[in-house]
């Protein structure tokens, strides 16, 4: 997709978008749905924290009552509009279409939250230049409404989305998370024997990203 077909398809979904941010999230999820049509289109710069958690121990995590785990499949896509929107509603269908996995948490027929998980990289997760190893899923976009947060529906997904990497054959699971993200780093305790990686360093300008992997330096004591 072109720039200016992008900058179309912003201005034509965001009425509807903002209608279901205002829904979910109030003023912030409208600012939010804007920001990333506007200001973030012209400039973003970031620090991410790439962590790593083994899969051999997952926290064996009680679903809330009322709260049921599926893998996201193609035909349940319509009824996610109500959450997320317009435009990320066709950005979950290219994702699928590739082989990506979806983890939705449902309540009563109504969709709460999802996330992600990729067997391996591409531009439809993220441009980021991780150094993911081959035997490590990457792990992303763990989302949960306000109303169902504070109850455990984030840190079962999270745990969910370990075990889907687990089936497939991976050792680890990969994510990036900002420092400030509290609610992200809470779900972190889903997995043990967890360790950071290092850190990614991106800034974005019209378009154009420049993003860095830093690696953590090896412990003290440890051979170089």
């Amino acid at each position: 997709m072109t720039r200016l077909a992008k900058y179309v398809e912003d201005a034509r979904t965001f009425p509807g978008d903002a209608r279901i941010a205002w829904t979910n999230e109030g003023w912030r999820g409208v600012l939010d749905a804007l920001a990333g049509r506007t200001v973030h289109r012209l400039f973003r710069a970031k620090r991410l924290v790439v962590f790593a958690q083994s899969l051999d121990h997952i926290v064996n995590t009680p679903l809330p009552g009322g709260i049921t785990l599926e893998r996201l499949e193609p035909g349940q896509l319509p009824l996610l509009v109500y959450l997320v929107g317009r435009r990320q509603l066709d950005g979950f269908r290219r994702l699928l279409a590739n082989g990506r996995i979806g983890i939705v948490a449902w309540r009563e027929g109504r969709p709460v939250g999802y996330a992600w998980v990729a067997e391996r990289l591409g531009p439809d997760v993220t441009l980021c230049p991780i150094p993911l190893p081959s035997d490590a899923a990457y792990l992303w976009d763990l989302y949960v409404v306000p109303s169902e947060r504070g109850n455990g529906v984030g840190t079962a997904l999270a745990a969910a989305r370990l075990r889907a990497a687990r089936d497939r054959g991976f050792r680890e699971g990969w994510r990036m998370i900002t420092p400030g993200n509290g609610a992200s780093l809470r779900t972190l305790r889903s997995g043990r024997a967890l360790r950071v990686v290092g850190e990614i360093r991106f800034v974005q300008f019209a378009g154009i990203l420049r993003a860095r992997f830093l690696p953590c330096p090896p412990p003290t004591g440890s051979p170089s």
